[in-house]
């Protein structure tokens, strides 16, 4: 996850100011309880998948 993105992150966790990625946040949440609640979820790889998620609705792409 590159700088910026991160402070964003921190930002709405914080609620510190208004951000532009809450949306993208909470999309990002949702979609990882759901795989989180799932039969073959894997512990270690949930907060990977919210980070990708993230990642994924702010700038359309991820980075492998």
């Amino acid at each position: 996850m590159d700088e910026y993105i991160a402070q964003e992150l921190v930002t709405i966790i914080k609620r510190e100011k208004q951000s532009a990625y809450e949306d993208a946040f909470e999309r990002a949440f949702d979609l990882t309880k759901a795989y989180a609640g799932s039969a073959n979820a894997q512990a270690s790889a949930i907060p990977f998948v919210f980070e990708k998620l993230f990642e994924l609705f702010v700038t359309g792409k991820t980075r492998s």
